[in-house]
């Protein structure tokens, strides 16, 4: 018994190792995509004054333009990389880990536990 308790608590460990892991692959990749988040939304910030300075001193069409398409760009690139941050973030709460740990934890985050059927075991 104690060797089964034993290994049943090593592959607890194996896999909140496994997923502390992923976790922090996670968080650098946050890290990273949140530098990429504020280059290009300095850079849209850079870009929108010099499209207002543009447009106030030549009032012509082509530099204007131009600036207004690097707008464009590095919003739509600031989009994407806050979609990808969002995407990202649930891996850091170690959902399989916390399943396994709940009767150490007992957060009331987890989800409900079901009888074999798919039913909620405790009736509304």
């Amino acid at each position: 018994m104690v060797r089964s308790a034993r290994g049943m608590l090593s592959g607890r460990l194996l896999l909140l190792a496994l997923e502390l892991r992923r976790a922090r692959h996670g968080l650098v990749s946050l890290a990273i995509l949140g530098v990429v988040a504020a280059i290009a939304g300095a850079t849209a910030w850079l870009a929108l004054w010099a499209l207002l300075a543009a447009l106030a001193v030549h009032f012509g069409l082509s530099w204007p333009w131009a600036f207004a398409g690097v707008l464009v760009v590095n919003v739509l690139v600031l989009l994407w990389v806050v979609a990808a941050m969002k995407a990202l973030a649930p891996m850091l709460s170690l959902p399989a880990s916390r399943r396994q740990f709940h009767w150490l934890f007992n957060d009331p985050m987890d989800p409900e536990e079901s009888s074999a059927d798919g039913r909620p075991a405790t009736p509304p």
